[in-house]
């Protein structure tokens, strides 16, 4: 069928040749947020389009944003980490209301997590490369201001895609400039996010938990160090897909496209 399609809805594709394999060949759509999988895009022809499935995460992400923060804030990593040793402890949480959350990428899925977020009385910093304003922040600041925002945060929210910028901007170095009450959610990708520092961090009581959702590469190997980092809860890379509503919201983005084109 790639002899002769206009149009490629996908997640994968062989590109090898692509001009020849597919010469009828106008657009490509993949039907995840990120493209990483597929870079570098050398293989791509200049007349040919390619599209992603930006925006059709937020709704799903918004909610679970919502959940990782009221987990952090009620210390469950440090419960499940308790409960997963036996040991009784009452450990009591705060309130969102008053706390300072900083999310890191602001696109589709920081954005919806702060509006989720905003009616519960947090002040929420967002950072982004062009310092934008964002709906539910407070205040916005660019990625060069980084640095004087992380020592504000009690919950660090990363939502950070595959860029040559984003690689390992969270850092040891940064890392450290949180609070030891700090906590951690990445719902972005791993490649912008120092994963051993923060595990060391939270065996050495120098961050209170986290939440990590995302991996390089997955499924997790099952003798990984990970799976042992007390205060560390682990997600399958399940908080921002939904099972019931991602087909058919990707089938409404791609026919949008589709009239478009």
């Amino acid at each position: 069928s790639m002899a002769t399609t206009d149009i490629l809805l996908t997640w994968n594709l062989p590109t090898l040749n692509l001009d020849k394999v597919a010469p009828n060949l106008k657009w490509i759509h993949c039907i995840g947020a990120g493209v990483e999988h597929l870079l570098p895009m050398d293989w791509l022809p200049d007349e040919i389009i390619l599209t992603n499935n930006t925006g059709v995460h937020k709704d799903k992400a918004g909610v679970s944003g919502l959940m990782a923060v009221l987990m952090l804030c009620n210390r469950i990593p440090s419960i499940v980490t308790n409960q997963r040793e036996r040991h009784y402890e009452q450990l009591y949480g705060s309130p969102i209301a008053g706390s300072t959350i900083v999310i890191v990428g602001t696109g589709g899925l920081g954005g919806a997590t702060a509006k989720m977020l905003e009616p519960h009385g947090p002040y929420i910093i967002g950072v982004n490369r062009q310092g934008q304003p964002v709906d539910g922040c407070n205040k916005v600041v660019t990625v060069d201001k980084l640095d004087e925002v992380l020592p504000l945060a009690d919950i660090l929210y990363l939502a950070l895609p595959v860029t040559p910028e984003t690689r390992e901007l969270i850092n040891q170095q940064r890392l450290n400039l949180l609070k030891p009450s700090c906590g951690i959610v990445n719902i972005g990708r791993q490649s912008a996010t120092d994963y051993e520092a923060i595990c060391e961090m939270l065996k050495t009581n120098k961050l209170a938990g986290a939440l990590l959702d995302v991996f390089t590469p997955e499924p997790i190997a099952s003798n990984s160090y990970l799976w042992n980092v007390p205060n560390l809860i682990i997600t399958p890379h399940v908080l921002a897909d939904d099972a019931e509503k991602y087909i058919p919201t990707t089938l409404d983005l791609f026919m949008c496209n589709l009239e478009n084109f």
